[in-house]
């Protein structure tokens, strides 16, 4: 089996690449106008005589080109495209100016269309940012030890911090949250002692929590402020820290967080340390994986953090898109390459450094939401079988590929669009959601099928002998029958049999010359993208025609049955001949004097002339043959060549008189020629060529010929051979010379050099290093003067 759909396949592939692509339109065989346009790119052709031909079955169902090439009207053609109509488009605006506490940035808000499958339907959007639009900030810190600095830092600034967000919106909320890690070893100590003060019994400290919801989200600045100020750092044994608990907690508990539906979401996570995340809470015996849901009890306590692992980043990135929150990551320099990569994670995230106190934290939550209000990030929702494509953006600074613009400032209007798709008909309506992120505002494209025609309603031949209906130009047949009429009945073993017999070809014998199948008695012939087979035995071919540069029939005409028809005005084999003669007139002479084509000495053939000949057999020349045979030279040189020199075919003084009587030929001495018309001739008696000058008057033709020829004297090719082979002894020779002189020079140089050195020998003397002299000299220490006393 395996074996034998390798075959198939490479048989499949072979036929596709001797007859070309398939033509999905025809090979279907679409019986009715919804199922050919539910084809991509096909056309349903409702002219009732249409595909009515008795010598070839034609597909109503083809590509719109081939349908209108094979007669069927324009306005017959069923091609629908896909349409859409924004039923709901309210134009920009700032909060409370349409709708009371809301904005409009995006639009249009509705969207109603009808989509073809294979027809993507192109969809434009705007987007404006809205001024005071309202912000939610939630400020999520970790309370470990080592942030005691930036907890103090917090509460100095905690009424700066509500100030100055409020000067960039007027409707501006804060709340504040804490996280530490899970209670359970071997994140933190479990010594009875360690539970209850973490902390050392000098700087004593509160009981280690995961996280605490310390205070929703309020306009009221100073509860913030307070709240902080009531808070107390704790402690834990690892570094990494449970934060992702606490940021899931925040994101999914929606109520108790009080999150607003119309605002921008803000979440700033502030800590010096790293996180834990999956997997990790097995350390401590914590297998369950977190599901994802809030678990705040009414004292805003996690309380599923020793029953539920760390959550994992693709886990939180997906709640924090549902959610439309937009992290700030507030974190110190020995982590900041940790949160930038999470960053890269989080659309519409940014990561920010504090200072080892974090003094410089309304700068930076400032400067983040600066950079996070710039960017539109457009997200698109579309369910499976919808495809998004040709997704560009228009921002201020040009055009980007993409749903997303940055640097866009309060006022600005940057465009997007973005190309939707479908292969088969949908079933029912579907919608597609395309929101910008961080915001509670959205685009909803209903798209509806488009996979019906709405075609003429005419009367039905035959009411389709009543086994079918007629719909859009043909009968929709019952099953079990077919035909043009459905008088066709497929259970009929006869009838089937006499079908045969008037699809096969008397000639060859095959049944629709194998290129097509037998269906009540008529051929329904295979097609192709580039390749049409008709015929009444599907024996033609419409790519077997004469070709100019390649292209059947010149492009200019149709290839019927191996033979072009020509559009009016072209002729020819491959209608390659235009029948227009304008071009065959002389532009230089007056169009209307000339009464034939190529000045009456030719035939206008495809546009240009054909010269006929004289009587004696020679051609007229020129454009539009208008010059004479042989021209005024020719006619002139015998005569000339008779009269100066006694050559040429009147080479006789009888000959040259009887033929030539007419010329006064004259030859010059030193003085020029008088007459302007000039010829040079070659004499073939001697290849001299010489040079006349003549003039016509009246009857007798002037005519001065130069006193000397002028010959080209040939050289012996011996000589010249000879010569060669001379130079080429010569040069050799020549080198040899220089050679055994240069030889001869240095070896008298080396040997001059070899008697100066041996008139000049210098010796050398020496000891042999490892010779001792066999006596040995020693001094009487107690000798004060004198020689030594002992010489051995």
């Amino acid at each position: 089996m395996h074996y034998c759909s390798l075959i198939c396949l490479f048989v499949i592939s072979a036929l596709t690449t001797v007859f070309g692509a398939a033509n999905l339109c025809v090979d279907t065989k679409a019986n009715s106008c919804g199922e050919c346009i539910s084809l991509p790119g096909c056309a349903w052709c409702e002219y009732p005589e249409y595909a009515n031909n008795p010598n070839a079955v034609i597909s109503r169902c083809d590509l719109p080109e081939n349908l209108e090439f094979e007669g069927c009207p324009k306005g017959s053609i069923m091609n629908p495209t896909s349409t859409q109509n924004a039923t709901q488009n309210k134009e920009h605006s700032n909060v409370g100016e349409l709708d009371v506490g809301k904005a409009t940035q995006i639009r249009p808000q509705l969207i109603k269309s009808k989509i073809r499958p294979g027809d993507p339907l192109t969809v434009r959007l705007s987007f404006k940012q809205a001024e005071d639009y309202p912000v939610d900030l939630y400020y999520l810190l970790d309370l470990s030890n080592s942030m005691e600095n930036d907890l103090e830092s917090l509460r100095a600034l905690g009424q700066t911090l509500g100030e100055s967000m409020q000067n960039i919106t007027r409707d501006f909320r804060l709340g504040f949250g804490s996280f530490i890690d899970k209670t359970v070893m071997p994140f933190i100590s479990t010594v009875p002692s360690k539970i209850d003060n973490p902390c050392s019994e000098a700087a004593p400290c509160v009981k280690t929590y995961s996280f605490h919801n310390d205070l929703p989200l309020t306009p009221e600045i100073e509860a913030f402020v307070n709240k902080v100020k009531d808070v107390t750092h704790s402690s834990n044994l690892d570094n990494p820290e449970g934060g992702l608990d606490a940021m899931m907690q925040a994101i999914v508990c929606q109520d108790q967080i009080n999150w607003r539906k119309d605002a921008t979401h803000l979440l700033v996570y502030s800590t010096d340390a790293g996180f834990h995340y999956a997997g990790d809470g097995k350390l401590g015996g914590i297998v369950l994986p977190n599901d994802g849901y809030c678990y705040l009890d009414n004292r805003g306590h996690y309380t599923k953090a020793n029953e539920m692992d760390y959550p994992s980043i693709g886990h939180l990135v997906k709640k924090i898109s549902k959610h439309n929150i937009q992290p700030i990551f507030a974190v110190t320099e020995n982590v900041i390459q940790t949160y930038s990569n999470l960053q890269k994670m989080i659309p519409k995230s940014v990561v920010g450094q504090l200072t080892s106190d974090s003094s410089n934290i309304i700068d930076l939550i400032q400067d983040a939401y600066n950079a996070l209000k710039g960017k539109v990030i457009l997200e698109v929702s579309a369910p499976s079988g919808v495809t998004i494509s040709d997704q560009t953006a228009y921002c201020s600074s040009g055009k980007a590929d993409g749903l997303e613009c940055d640097g866009v400032k309060i006022g600005d209007v940057v465009n997007f669009t973005l190309s939707i798709s479908t292969d088969t008909c949908l079933t029912k309506p579907i919608n597609v959601s395309v929101s910008p992120y961080g915001y509670n505002e959205e685009v909803i494209i209903t798209l509806s099928p488009l996979c019906n025609c709405e075609c003429t309603q005419d009367e039905a031949p035959n009411n389709c002998t009543g086994h079918g209906a007629y719909e859009c130009g043909a009968c929709v047949c019952n099953e079990g029958f077919t035909g043009l009429d459905c008088s066709c009945d497929q259970q009929d073993e006869a009838g089937i049999e006499s079908y045969l017999v008037n699809c096969t070809d008397a000639k060859t014998g095959v049944v629709c010359s194998d290129r097509g199948e037998c269906q009540c008695g008529s051929c329904i012939c295979k097609q192709f993208a580039d390749r049409k087979i008709d015929g009444k035995y599907c024996e033609c071919d419409n790519t077997t025609c004469d070709r100019v540069y390649g292209k059947i029939c010149n492009d200019l005409g149709k290839c019927n049955c191996g033979k072009c028809e020509c559009k009016e005005g072209w002729t020819g084999n491959a209608c390659e001949c235009t029948l227009d003669e304008s071009t065959c007139y002389d532009p230089n002479k007056d169009k209307n004097n000339d009464t034939k084509p190529c000045s009456g000495n030719g035939e206008c053939m495809c546009g240009a002339c054909e010269c006929k000949t004289n009587t004696n057999g020679i051609k007229f020349r020129g454009q539009y043959c208008e010059t004479s045979p042989g021209g005024a030279c020719d006619i002139h040189r015998d005569c000339i060549q008779c009269w100066a020199f006694g050559t040429g075919t009147y080479n006789t003084s009888e000959l040259c008189q009887d033929n030539c009587a007419k010329y006064n030929v004259t030859v010059l001495g030193d003085e020029g020629s008088a007459y302007q018309q000039e010829c040079r001739f070659t004499d073939l008696s001697d290849d001299c060529v010489f040079n006349v000058y003549y003039a016509e008057v009246g009857d007798v033709i002037m005519v001065d010929v130069d006193k000397e020829k002028k010959c080209i004297t040939s050289i012996d090719p011996t000589y010249i051979i000879i010569g060669i082979i001379a130079a080429i002894v010569g040069i050799g020779l020549a080198i040899l010379l220089i050679w055994k002189l240069l030889t001869s020079i240095k070896d008298a140089r080396e040997y001059k050099n070899f008697q100066k050195d041996a008139q000049n020998p210098k010796w050398q003397g020496g000891e042999n290093p490892i010779f001792k002299k066999a006596t040995s000299t020693f001094r009487n220490p107690m000798y004060t003067g004198g020689k030594p006393t002992a010489n051995l």
